[in-house]
């Protein structure tokens, strides 16, 4: 019976442990870390214009799929896209972009604290157009959107911020077509 009962105890102690350590992966956004790359996506054509669309990986690599899917709608209107990891070199360098897109997972309701962080350094030319995405399981809710315009409504007064473009992409949606629909939302 003494036995049993340590056996019980120990794998509550593993599950606990668990459980914590998966919540401050969360929490601490430690995926984010691993968004170092970054490429250049050009036109076909002429070239229209600078599009930087940056993403937090994630844990599940969704927002990345999101993000690609972003770029390459932005590519097919003509643009230059540099498609960047949150934590690369490309894009802590905001400026010459006529359009930033950034965005990630949402967790437990809220974007990731790199997303945060991101929008709160944001600092743009007047005119840049800018969009926020979030990813997650679920097709778009209010309650989704609220979160992320919540993170950009805490910016410095006259952020380029206020007129951002903002929606949820849910895992189980067309991809495709909301990322296009995004897009036409931004270039409108």
């Amino acid at each position: 019976m003494k036995k049993l009962f340590k056996i019980i105890l120990a794998l509550f102690a593993v599950l606990i442990v668990g459980i914590v350590a998966f919540g401050a992966i969360i929490v601490l956004d430690i995926a984010a870390y691993t968004s170092t790359d970054s490429e250049t996506l050009t036109p076909s054509g002429a070239s229209v214009g600078k599009a930087l669309v940056v993403y937090d990986l994630g844990l599940s690599g969704t927002a990345k799929n999101v993000a690609s899917k972003i770029s390459s709608e932005l590519q097919s209107h003509g643009y230059t896209v540099t498609f960047a990891g949150i934590k690369s070199s490309a894009a802590a360098n905001t400026s010459d972009y006529d359009i930033i897109v950034v965005g990630g997972p949402i967790y437990a309701g809220t974007p990731t604290s790199s997303v945060k962080d991101f929008l709160s350094n944001l600092n743009t030319a007047q005119g840049v157009k800018i969009g926020v995405f979030g990813s997650g399981s679920g097709a778009q809710e209010q309650s989704d959107i609220d979160q992320i315009t919540n993170a950009i409504a805490g910016l410095p007064n006259g952020s380029s911020l206020a007129n951002a473009i903002v929606v949820k992409i849910g895992s189980g949606e067309d991809v495709n077509t909301r990322s296009a629909d995004f897009v036409a939302q931004l270039l409108s």
